[in-house]
């Protein structure tokens, strides 16, 4: 399970709700963007892995276990439920951070399917720890480390 990070490619004028419903389509690797990207995670993350299997790309984040996928021209983001509490809030404020750089190199928008807003409307990253922490409960990994 993950909390995920969806990009979309709105037209001008084009509404959240039509840009959801909308049928993905084929869309061109961004080569350009996708070197943008990963210098500008670097930046903010550190080290990170790479795999490259054209035209699919993926950056990972071992400490946060950030993830950032380029699938045949679109992009997603996702990282573990595996945080609560205040670690969460500094997770998702660095997923957020990553997912301004998508947004700037790509061109497309973010939506967050867990608030049901737009990366742009959500005011406070930190609106997302009740979900990480509703996980923890699930599972019963509140009040261990790294659960």
């Amino acid at each position: 399970m993950s909390y995920d990070l969806y990009f979309y490619r709105r037209d001008p004028g084009q509404s959240w709700d039509d840009a959801l419903d909308a049928a993905p389509g084929a869309l061109e690797p961004d080569l350009r963007a996708w070197d943008g990207i990963v210098a500008g995670a670097r930046g903010l993350l550190g080290e990170v892995r790479i795999v490259e299997y054209p035209p699919n790309w993926e950056l990972d984040h071992e400490g946060t276990g950030i993830s950032v996928n380029h699938w045949e021209g679109g992009w997603e983001m996702s990282v573990p439920y595996r945080t609560h509490g205040e670690e969460a809030r500094q997770v998702v404020g660095l997923l957020y951070e990553v997912a301004s750089v998508v947004e700037r190199e790509s061109g497309f928008e973010c939506f967050d399917p867990q608030l049901g807003l737009p990366k742009a409307q959500v005011a406070d990253p930190g609106a997302a720890v009740p979900v990480f922490d509703a996980v923890a409960d699930q599972f019963g990994r509140r009040g261990t480390a790294n659960a």
